[in-house]
């Protein structure tokens, strides 16, 4: 059975991936029978204006007609359901049937020379494997694993979000600027999650400082896992804990953190959550997740996007092409439009009838926000970088086996000339991919502030960019409000710091951050106070100043009283007692 598919016909047509559900409802399977239908659940409305981000992008091309003249985009998009298995049946259909492929001996890839998606790194692994294959160029928006930079590995992916290798960097220097040496790291499983908790607790172990806890969410998020993660936290002593998950394994962790009252927290957000408003709207998070700080891709304003997206209406489109839409609605309303398809009518009794005349302008959600285009901005990004690739290729020598005929373009040649794409787009950015296909790597430091209005304010307090050179981090700390709306900088150390006239003693099968501090021996000092784990403190003998001030003292004595004594013995006048006391003395 084909999965459900939102596709418009053009002159060259574009495959889309988009993770419109959270997951996917599993069937019991009794191999006696075909298995029901996979039946994706949890509709996500900032996936679906992500979708619509690319249809928008491609409008807006085939209205201005300059980037391709006489030549239409078309799209072909289909759900990934946030699951490996799901994304490659989609790439697969992307490919062609096996019908088509038997018709047409010259391609099997079903007239897509390319593919925009998908969002989650364990999603684009698999499908940028099955694309590699045919040399088809994938373009990610959101899929930042460090390992799909391996070219040997993925030849034909490439991205429009940064690899996390520099986002693990960015974090790994805020960490080093604010002294913490004691942090907590927190991993969904999957390959986004272990891939980042790893190369960050192997480059902050380089600075001197210590994983305080290393734990895995578990993909099933079972309760009783996710309730010992939050009791290692606690028992850690960590105060600064780094989350590198998606959202919904982080609303998962904080979802526990709020039963069993773990407050006090600084947490780090990595950026799959940074800028996550389901996170950061709803007010229960609001007393443990005041003050989060994390990095997140640049954003801008997109004009003309939100009234596109508003435009949206079943009562004005043919609902049976946009398999999407009925399931949006639904879930936007809470009602059930009750549609026609077939001959049969489908209407859900547990909710009211809608008529599909909503106004989506009415209802304040995810969908129709667009303060932090962020990932959007990089759909936006992905489908003008393979525009420009098309023009390239209409645009180039004859001649050149690169050079393909407009109504012949083969994925392998459109492959080469997205790599090459160089330009300017209308927001003032430079477009262009790394020998890795990775863009250049720029960050807003993001940091979660309580508003006048009781709404959560994700505001810009700093900077990462690495084409800036040495001072890649820029922060603005007096910007920053904390966890607990303090402005003072959390501590998160495992032992306290040393005060002069002690030394730090390791603590036995203890990492190196934790250390006791014993008291100098009788003979010995200590008068610099350890400020960084890393840094030794040791009790030494007192110095050779010291020691030469005090032999000074002691000839000065000496001289002093062989005075007297000489003195005394010259002298008739010389008290009996005081004669009495030289005479015992002994200079020997």
């Amino acid at each position: 059975m084909s999965l459900p598919v939102l596709e418009k016909k053009g002159d060259i047509t574009l495959g889309g991936l988009f993770s419109l559900h959270d997951m996917v409802e599993e069937h019991s399977v009794s191999y006696t029978s075909a298995p029901p239908p996979t039946q994706c659940t949890r509709f996500n409305f900032r996936t679906f204006r992500w979708m619509q981000t690319m249809i928008f992008a491609i409008e807006e091309i085939n209205r201005d007609g300059r980037l391709l003249p006489n030549i239409t985009l078309g799209y072909k998009i289909y759900d990934s359901c946030s699951t490996p298995h799901q994304a490659l049946r989609a790439a697969m259909e992307l490919m062609g049937t096996e019908k088509s492929s038997v018709q047409s001996k010259e391609t099997c890839h079903g007239n897509i020379p390319a593919v925009i998606g998908d969002g989650g790194s364990t999603q684009s692994l698999v499908v940028a494997r099955f694309l590699g294959v045919f040399h088809m160029p994938q373009v990610s928006y959101f899929s930042s694993c460090a390992c799909l930079s391996d070219k040997k590995e993925f030849p034909a992916f490439l991205r429009t979000m940064p690899s996390d290798f520099f986002q693990v960097d960015a974090l790994v220097q805020l960490v080093k600027h604010f002294g913490w040496s004691w942090v907590g790291v927190i991993a969904g499983d999957d390959d986004y999650g272990r891939g980042g908790a790893n190369i960050f607790a192997d480059k902050v172990r380089t600075l001197g400082a210590c994983v305080a806890l290393h734990e895995i969410i578990p993909k099933n998020r079972a309760p009783a896992a996710v309730s010992s993660i939050v009791s290692k936290i606690r028992s850690s002593g960590a105060r600064v804990v780094l989350v590198f998950a998606v959202e919904q394994d982080a609303a998962a962790l904080f979802d526990e953190a709020l039963r069993e009252d773990l407050t006090g927290i600084q947490w780090l957000a990595s950026e799959a959550w940074s800028t996550a408003a389901v996170l950061s709207s709803p007010k229960k998070y609001h007393q443990i997740l005041q003050g989060s700080m994390g990095f997140a891709i640049r954003q801008t304003h997109i004009p003309g996007l939100q009234d596109f997206l508003l435009r949206l209406n079943p009562a004005g489109a043919d609902v049976p092409e946009n398999p999407f839409l009925k399931p949006f609605w639904e879930e936007v309303f809470q009602c059930s439009l009750g549609l026609t398809t077939n001959g049969q009518e489908h209407t859900d009794e547990r909710k009211p009838p809608c008529s599909g005349s909503e106004e989506l302008g009415n209802v304040t959600n995810i969908y129709s926000d667009v303060s932090q285009l962020r990932i959007s901005y990089n759909v936006y990004k992905a489908v003008y970088a393979i525009a420009h690739a098309l023009h390239a290729i209409r645009s180039c020598v004859k001649g050149d086996p690169h050079c393909p005929e407009p109504d012949n373009i083969q994925p392998w040649q459109l492959l080469h000339h997205i790599k090459q794409v160089t330009f300017v787009n209308s927001f003032g950015d430079e477009i262009k991919f790394d020998e890795n296909g990775d863009p250049a790597a720029m960050y807003d430091l993001v940091n979660w502030q309580l508003a006048a209005n009781g709404g959560m304010e994700i505001t810009t307090v700093g900077t990462f960019d690495e084409m800036s050179g040495k001072q890649e981090l820029q922060i603005q700390e007096q910007n920053i409000i904390w966890n607990g709306n303090r402005t003072k900088v959390p501590l998160s150390v495992c032992s306290s710091i040393c005060p002069p006239g002690t030394r730090k003693a390791i603590r036995p099968n203890f990492p190196i951050c934790c250390h006791d501090c014993v008291v100098c021996t009788d003979g010995e000092i200590s008068n610099q106070t350890v400020v960084q784990v890393a840094t030794d403190s040791k009790c030494f003998g007192k110095s050779s100043e010291k020691q030469e001030i005090e032999w000074t003292t002691v000839l000065h004595v000496a001289t002093v009283h062989c005075c007297l004594w000489l003195t005394c013995n010259l002298s008739s006048n010389c008290p009996p007692n005081v004669l009495q006391m030289y005479s015992n003395l002994s200079f020997n």
